[in-house]
């Protein structure tokens, strides 16, 4: 019910942008040609600025990148936003990894999901299967996923591996939703976000079969 409840606001939320752009779309643009000059003017430093916020939004969820990709996608085109949305999403991934598996997590108590992490540590092992691995960290936070894999001391080659194939299909929503968003192209942000619940989703149901079946 509560993910159900977040991709409805979500969708909402990107209904109201639209219309938003729609009715407003002259000032906007002036935003968007104001932030991509200084991101193009200042390019190592956007570089350097929008992967830090990219680990730490994988490190803290709440703390989403998202809104900084549209710029960043008109400052460097979707093929380089992507590339450094993945970086930084990777950076994060290994950060959590390394918290969990030093237990540094219980410095974070009031940000970090611990009771979430305790629940997934009992249904985990350091040798469960990759695929199960790519299943979780598809369906839950990557902050979840890092900090349980990390405490299990799961093998640090496939969480990698499995970080990269988790994370690649959401850069990519995330990317080209946010090209569709800006070039105002409704049925192409439709597809991308339709395309992103749909991943979502099914990695989510497969994930809980699975785990249901490894319980019993």
């Amino acid at each position: 019910m509560k993910r159900n409840i977040a991709i409805f606001i979500v969708l909402v939320a990107f209904a109201v942008v639209f219309v938003a752009l729609t009715l407003f779309q002259t000032d906007f643009s002036k935003v968007e040609n104001a932030v991509s000059s200084y991101i193009i003017e200042n390019e190592i430093i956007g570089v350097v600025v929008f992967i830090f916020f990219a680990a730490f939004s994988a490190v803290l969820s709440p703390l989403s990148s998202i809104p900084a990709v549209p710029f960043a996608v008109l400052a460097w085109g979707e093929t380089l936003t992507f590339i450094f949305l993945i970086v930084g999403w990777i950076i994060g991934a290994l950060i959590s990894y390394a918290v969990g598996k030093y237990g540094l997590h219980v410095l974070f108590r009031r940000v970090l999901p611990l009771k979430k992490m305790e629940i997934y540590q009992k249904k985990f092992s350091e040798h469960s299967e990759f695929i199960l691995v790519v299943l979780f960290r598809l369906a839950l936070p990557s902050e979840v996923t890092g900090l349980v894999l990390g405490s299990l001391r799961y093998n640090f080659t496939k969480y990698l591996a499995a970080t990269i194939i988790s994370e690649i299909p959401f850069a990519l929503v995330v990317v080209y939703s946010s090209g569709a968003l800006i070039f105002s192209d409704f049925w192409g942000l439709f597809l991308w976000i339709a395309i992103g619940v749909t991943c979502f989703f099914a990695a989510a149901a497969i994930f809980r079969k699975k785990i249901r079946g490894s319980s019993n």
